[in-house]
């Protein structure tokens, strides 16, 4: 009877997340480093509006991985940072070469994302340039 019990709370803990897998969006965030964005600068890409976390993650990293402001180096270790479903996220970046500022955000809706990646870019930058910090990018899923 305890073992039927248990079952029973496991499907019922399931049952919402797989509703939310088959009809949701699914999206992924990948960022690229060598840790040090000064030097080698930072990539990032995303994926999201997928059917599958796994498309969402193909299509994130290949989006990092694209030649363009960061070096063969940070472009190679590109990895997802997050996976999401019916959310946003953002990038935020102090768009001069050579400089620190880089941020990135999952999140509920695009203004916390937006919010926190521009944070994250502004510990990140240093005092002489957090108010460069910019949104490079925001995206959100939606229901399919």
């Amino acid at each position: 009877m305890k073992t039927i019990g248990l079952a029973i709370f496991a499907m019922t803990l399931a049952a919402p997340l797989l509703a939310a897998g088959s009809c949701s969006a699914a999206g992924a965030l990948a960022v690229g480093s060598t840790g040090n964005v000064i030097k080698d600068g930072i990539a990032m890409g995303d994926g999201f509006n997928y059917s599958s976390i796994q498309e969402a993650i193909d299509r994130a990293l290949a989006e990092c991985r694209k030649p363009g402001g960061a070096a063969v180096a940070a472009l190679n270790n590109c990895m997802i940072v997050g996976t999401f479903t019916n959310q946003c996220d953002a990038t935020a970046l102090d768009p001069a070469s050579g400089t620190p500022g880089a941020g990135w955000a999952i999140a509920e809706d695009q203004a916390t994302a937006e919010s926190r990646a521009i944070a994250a870019c502004q510990a990140t930058a240093g005092a002489g340039r957090r108010q460069f910090c910019k949104i490079m990018h925001s995206n959100c899923d939606t229901q399919q």
